[in-house]
């Protein structure tokens, strides 16, 4: 029987015990200030700095069940006796932004994709048949970046007419990571800031995970951040990445990619192999980004990189490239139910939707914990198996 709202106003008034160093350790989690939290909670800053100072604080199950809500976390977790120690990050490349501290929106994307990789890492040890195995190569940083991106390629499988022949950047973005999920790497696109990061890469245990922010400004831009994040994947570094190329790491992993993305030999014979750098104008450059399918900025700067324009070309004229279109939603009429299908695949990818189904159909998942993984009811597991196919 369902409690009567009597009930319901009678539990949510209970008081409760709760350790304040507990309720720090939530909010530092998530990356807020007192300031923030306190406003997101809607109680005064000194009300949650007694809180949190207080070794045992009793608050009423209804005010912590806000704290739940308003931090993303788990009620069981603010109940905990003592706060966990904290999790390793991956290193902090960023230079963007001057490098101000991750939001609770991008803490959040990273505790997701790292806590699947946990998830698939212990699913492996049980049974090592059901995750596909890394398949990639390894580097170090004193490799030469344009022969670590030639012999990369060779293994992806992806020839230039290929590449070029893909109808659009977005068609080009999905083919990418197909061809990267094929060789074990678990793939992520989630939204995030984009004033704070490209993306993120995370290595744990023989499994490794990408994940691109979903809010960079074109289809080319994150095309170029799968292949930055693939690097570091190579270098089996877990790093957050702004592609700041003022940062040695950064830099390396920005060349792997426009190597990559844009072999040298290939763009010779697009741009007929001036025998000294010259200037090209923003139609010969959107061009050939077209002709790659990558992102002006990438051509630009692979163009200068090769010596085939001037050393500051790409400074100087990329500024207004990479401006996406607005686009102005149509209008729907009448009633209409959204299917999650699609947004689920693009999010989580194939491999990660692929896994978590098989390990649920084998029993060493029980459905809440595949439902949890794909952020879908198990009514909709049939939906989504017929949608990977």
């Amino acid at each position: 029987m369902l409690p009567t709202q009597s009930q319901s106003l009678e539990q949510d008034n209970m008081k409760v015990p709760v350790n304040g160093k507990v309720l720090a350790w939530a909010r530092n989690l998530r990356g807020l200030t007192i300031e923030d939290a306190a406003r997101r909670l809607g109680i005064p800053v000194p009300e949650l700095v007694a809180q949190e100072q207080t070794e045992t604080t009793e608050l009423s199950l209804g005010s912590l069940r806000v704290i739940s809500v308003k931090y993303e976390i788990g009620l069981s977790s603010l109940l905990m006796p003592e706060p966990l120690p904290p999790d390793t990050q991956p290193r902090d490349n960023r230079s963007r932004a001057h490098r101000l501290p991750l939001t609770m929106e991008t803490l959040l994307a990273i505790e997701e994709v790292s806590n699947a990789l946990d998830t698939f890492v212990e699913l492996a040890e049980d049974s090592s048949a059901l995750v596909s195995p890394l398949r990639i190569g390894k580097a170090r940083l004193s490799d030469s970046p344009s022969a670590l991106a030639a012999r990369e390629r060779t293994r992806i499988g992806v020839s230039i007419e290929e590449q070029k022949s893909w109808s659009s950047q977005s068609n080009a973005r999905i083919r990418w990571r197909e061809r990267i999920e094929a060789l074990g790497v678990f793939t992520y696109m989630i939204p995030m800031p984009p004033n704070e990061l490209s993306g993120f890469s995370l290595c744990r245990d023989g499994l490794a995970a990408i994940c691109v922010n979903d809010r960079e400004p074109t289809e080319g831009a994150k095309i170029f951040t799968l292949f930055h994040e693939y690097c570091h994947v190579l270098l089996r570094q877990s790093e957050i990445s702004d592609e700041d190329n003022s940062v040695g790491i950064e830099r390396f992993c920005n060349r792997f990619a426009a190597n990559f993305l844009i072999p040298k030999d290939a763009l010779l014979a697009a741009t007929h192999g001036p025998s000294s750098p010259r200037d090209f104008t923003d139609d010969e450059v959107r061009k050939l980004s077209v002709m790659f399918r990558v992102s002006n900025r990438a051509m630009a700067y692979r163009l200068q990189e090769t010596g085939i324009a001037p050393a500051n070309f790409y400074d100087l004229r990329t500024a207004p490239w990479d401006i996406p279109k607005v686009r102005i939603p149509r209008k729907r009429q009448g009633e209409f139910r959204i299917n999650p299908i699609p947004g689920v695949i693009k999010k989580v990818g194939k491999l990660h939707a692929t896994t978590a189904l098989r390990a649920s159909k084998t029993r060493l998942f029980s459905a809440f914990d595949a439902s949890h993984l794909l952020g879908l009811g198990p009514d909709s597991f049939g939906k989504l198996e017929s949608a990977l196919k």
